[in-house]
C-alpha cells in the first residue's frame, strides 16, 4: 500500500506497472514524461518545504502527523521522528484543544483558514505565538484526505507590537514635543505636545519641511545637526530658537537621535522639543534683579568698608582690644559680601557677553599663595598645605584665575570638617599646569557631579541644609576657565572627599 503523500513512492510504482503492461515506446516516452514532470515537481515542493522559514505540517483527518520539517523543528523543538506517527494534539495546550475540532469542521465545509493567530506548546513547555494556514489535502476525487498546517512563529512580531503600543502611548502622553523627520529633513511624525507647542497640526506637518518651524537666520543650524546624526552622534539639550504657527518666537531645548534601521543605518532623526520660553524669561528677570542689585550694593558696601577700616585703625592706636575684634570680624564679612557681589556681577557680564579676559603672564604659586592668605583670615580652623612649584610663570587673566582659586579654596573650606585638611598643588605637565584643591570633606555623589557646575545649582542634602550659598561659585569657575580655552574636573566619592582639577598653560 502506497501513501498517498509520498511521491516518490508513487513514481516509481508507475514505472514498475508501465513495464508490466509491455506499453509500446511511444507510450512509454510519454509516461516517461510526465513522471519526469512530476519528479522535478516533487524536488521543488521538498525543496521549498525544507528551506521554509516557517513550520509546514500535514495530518491525516485523525490528526496524526505525516510529514514534519526542519522548521518546525527549530519552531517546536521536536525532531521529524519524534513528531511523525504522533498526535498532533501534542503541540496543543489542553485550554486550546477545541480549536482541532473547530478547524478540521471549516475544513470539511471547505473553509481555507488564513492567518489563524493563537499559541502552540514547545516540547520544553513553553508556549510560542503562531499564525496557522491550514488548507485541506485532497485526493484525485477531490476528497479531503488530510490536512496541511503553515505554522509562523510571531512571537517577535507581538512583542513588537506591544513595545509600539506602549511607545506610542508614551509619545502622545508626554509634554515635550517628539518629531521624527528623515534625512531630507521632511516631518514623519508629530505629536499631540507638538501640536500644542508649535501650533500647527500633524496634517500641516507631516510631509513638510522642518524648515517650516526654523527662523530665517537659524536655518544654519539644520545642515550641522544632520551632519553631526549622520555619524551617530546624539544632540543632548541643544538649546535654540523655533517659530510657531502664529509667528512668535519661543525658546525650545532640542535632544535629537538618530533612527537606524536593522542594520546600523542611520535613515531618520528623532526630536524632543521643550517649551523654555518662560524658564528663559524667568532667568532673564533673575539676571537683572541680580545686576541691578548687585550694582546698587557695590557703592555703599565699598563706603562701609572703609569707614570699618578706618575705625579698626583707630581702635588698634587705641588698643581697645573688644572693638578691634569685633572690628576685625565686620572687616572679614565686608569681604565676604564684596567677593559675592563680584561674583553676581561677573555672572551678569558673562550672561550679557560682556566679560572680557586681560591676558598676560603671572606667577601661578605666588597667586596661590596670595588667595590661600585671603581664604586664611576667614577660618582658623582648617589646615592649608601648598605642594608643588616655587616659581611657575603661567598665562591668563590673573584676577580672574584669582576668583576661580578663591571660590575652589572657599568650597573646599565650607564642605570640609573643622581641622579637615585642605591641599592645592600646582605641577608642570608639557606647555601647562595643572592646579588641584582637594579636601576630605563631605564627598559629591557621581549623580550630583553631572549637575554641579550648573547656574544656581546647589546639592541637597541633609549636610548641606546649613552651608550657605547661592549655587553661582563653581558655575563661575567653569565659565572663566572655558574663557581661558580649560576646563574643571571634579574627582569625589560620598565621605571621602574632593578634588577639582583644572590646567592653565605657561607663558613659555
Amino acid at each position: 500500500m502506497i501513501e498517498s503523500n509520498d511521491i516518490a513512492a508513487v513514481i516509481n510504482e508507475l514505472e514498475k506497472l508501465a513495464l508490466d503492461l509491455n506499453l509500446d515506446n511511444e507510450k512509454l516516452l510519454r509516461l516517461n514524461a510526465v513522471l519526469k514532470t512530476a519528479e522535478e515537481k516533487n524536488a521543488i515542493l521538498q525543496s521549498i518545504n525544507e528551506s521554509s522559514d516557517d513550520a509546514i505540517i500535514s495530518k491525516n483527518l485523525e490528526g496524526i502527523i505525516t510529514s514534519w520539517n526542519s522548521s518546525a523543528s527549530r519552531i517546536f523543538g521536536y525532531t521529524a521522528e519524534e513528531m511523525i506517527g504522533v498526535s498532533i494534539l501534542r503541540l496543543i495546550p489542553a485550554h486550546l484543544q477545541h480549536e482541532e475540532t473547530e478547524i478540521i469542521s471549516k475544513l470539511h465545509r471547505g473553509i481555507k483558514i488564513n492567518h489563524f493567530e493563537t499559541r502552540r506548546m514547545r516540547k520544553d513547555g513553553s508556549l510560542v505565538a503562531v499564525s496557522l494556514t491550514i488548507s485541506p489535502i485532497l485526493n484525485y476525487k477531490g476528497v479531503i484526505i488530510g490536512v496541511s498546517k503553515i505554522a509562523r512563529d510571531i512571537t517577535d512580531r507581538l512583542s513588537a507590537e506591544v513595545n509600539s503600543k506602549r511607545l506610542s502611548a508614551i509619545i502622545e502622553s508626554s509634554d515635550d514635543a517628539i518629531i521624527s523627520k528623515d534625512l531630507n529633513s521632511i516631518v514623519t511624525s508629530w505629536n499631540e505636545s507638538a501640536v500644542r507647542i508649535f501650533g500647527y497640526n500633524a496634517e500641516e506637518m507631516i510631509g513638510q519641511s522642518i524648515l517650516k518651524i526654523i527662523p530665517q537666520d537659524r536655518l544654519d543650524e539644520e545642515p550641522k545637526i544632520l551632519s553631526q546624526l549622520s555619524q551617530g552622534i546624539r544632540v543632548d539639550h541643544f538649546e535654540t530658537i523655533r517659530r510657531r504657527k502664529d509667528g512668535r518666537l519661543i525658546d525650545v531645548s532640542l535632544t535629537i537621535s538618530p533612527i537606524k534601521d536593522s542594520t546600523g543605518r542611520v535613515i531618520g532623526l528623532s526630536k524632543i522639543a521643550r517649551d523654555i520660553t518662560e524658564k528663559k524669561q524667568a532667568d532673564k528677570k533673575k539676571e537683572e534683579f541680580i545686576g541691578l542689585v548687585s550694582h546698587e550694593l557695590k557703592t555703599p558696601l565699598t563706603s562701609l568698608r572703609s569707614y570699618v577700616q578706618v575705625a579698626l585703625f583707630k581702635a588698634r592706636n587705641e588698643k581697645n582690644e573688644f572693638i578691634d575684634k569685633a572690628l576685625s570680624k565686620a572687616e572679614i564679612q565686608t569681604k565676604k559680601m564684596e567677593a559675592m557681589i563680584r561674583d553676581f556681577l561677573n555672572i551678569s557680564k558673562m550672561d550679557d557677553g560682556q566679560l572680557r579676559l586681560n591676558l598676560n603672564p603671572f606667577d601661578l604659586p605666588a597667586l596661590i599663595n596670595n588667595c590661600l592668605s585671603d581664604v586664611t583670615i576667614t577660618t582658623s580652623k582648617h589646615h592649608f598645605n601648598y605642594i608643588g612649584e616655587a616659581h611657575a610663570m603661567a598665562i591668563g587673566d590673573a584676577e580672574k584665575i584669582s576668583l576661580v582659586l578663591i571660590n575652589l579654596i572657599s568650597n573646599a573650606v565650607k564642605y570640609s570638617p573643622e581641622g579637615g585638611e585642605i591641599s592645592i598643588t600646582c605641577q608642570k605637565q608639557d606647555k601647562a599646569f595643572t592646579v588641584s584643591v582637594k579636601d576630605n570633606g563631605i564627598g559629591i555623589s557621581k549623580e550630583e557631579q553631572k549637575f554641579l557646575f550648573r547656574k544656581f545649582y546647589r546639592i541637597q542634602s541633609e549636610q548641606t541644609r546649613t552651608i550657605s550659598g547661592f549655587g553661582i561659585g563653581l558655575y563661575l569657575v567653569y565659565a572663566i576657565l572655558e574663557l581661558h580655552g580649560t576646563c574643571i574636573r571634579v574627582e569625589s566619592e560620598i565621605g571621602k572627599g574632593s578634588t577639582f582639577v583644572f590646567q592653565i598653560k605657561t607663558a613659555d
